[in-house]
């Protein structure tokens, strides 16, 4: 008597380093999708690529003699032109932000010298003084919420200000000088 008995082996339908090789590619997907933009990651990628390079050369450089190094350095400037070349479109926009960095700071400074030289010079002269805190005035008038800060500015100004001795004083030595 022969029974029909058959055996059933569970066989997987796809191989298991195809699932994690298609696990990994979907996950490096997702990622590339979240770091959209990333410019400032591929400048640091390109420049942490640049020291490995002149690291290596570094080291290789130990062991040549002239007319190799000199074309082993020829090499290797290629290579670092060309890793700027495709670089360029991550340092571009890093180069506008710092360049407009600078230019601001640099007109912040010459704004604050040019207050810092009239101001010593209305210091100096009485009618300059009266002016400027003529202008705080109507300033003032135009504008009552800044008036806190005008306030205060006045008051700095008036601290400022030479007293009549001390303009007719400055008046009279001009005569003989």
């Amino acid at each position: 008597m022969t029974t029909n008995s058959f055996v059933h082996v569970e066989q997987p339908t796809e191989h298991p380093g195809v699932a994690r090789a298609e696990a990994v590619v979907s996950q490096l997907r997702m990622a590339r999708g979240r770091l959209n933009g990333a410019r400032g990651m591929a400048a640091l990628l390109l420049a942490a690529v640049v020291g490995a390079i002149l690291v290596v050369v570094d080291r290789m450089a130990a062991n040549l003699q002239d007319g190799e190094m000199l074309a082993m350095w020829a090499v290797i400037s290629a290579l670092f032109f060309v890793a700027v070349s495709v670089g360029v479109n991550a340092l571009l926009p890093l180069g506008a932000r710092l360049t407009a960095a600078w230019e601001r700071a640099a007109e912040r400074r010459a704004n604050a010298r040019a207050d810092a030289q009239f101001m010593a010079y209305a210091a100096f002269d009485p009618r300059v003084m009266h002016e400027l805190q003529a202008a705080i005035t109507r300033y003032e008038s135009a504008n009552p919420e800044a008036a806190p800060a005008a306030v205060a500015a006045q008051r700095k100004l008036a601290a400022e200000l030479p007293s009549l001795y001390e303009s007719t004083r400055r008046v009279r030595m001009a005569y003989y000088y």
